[in-house]
């Protein structure tokens, strides 16, 4: 399991960062919109592996 960092967008004027643990890039990004909503994922990158 790895630790992603996920930009995601709040609103039209606030972004924030997240940590998430997932399996790959595909579950993170899946998780990441199922909290935050389809297209508010901006980026997300491993921290560590």
């Amino acid at each position: 399991m790895y630790t992603y960092k996920c930009w995601i967008k709040l609103n039209d004027y606030q972004t924030t960062h997240v940590l998430l643990k997932a399996d790959s890039d595909w579950e993170c990004k899946a998780l990441a919109e199922a909290l935050y909503g389809k297209g508010n994922v901006l980026n997300y990158t491993v921290v560590n592996e």
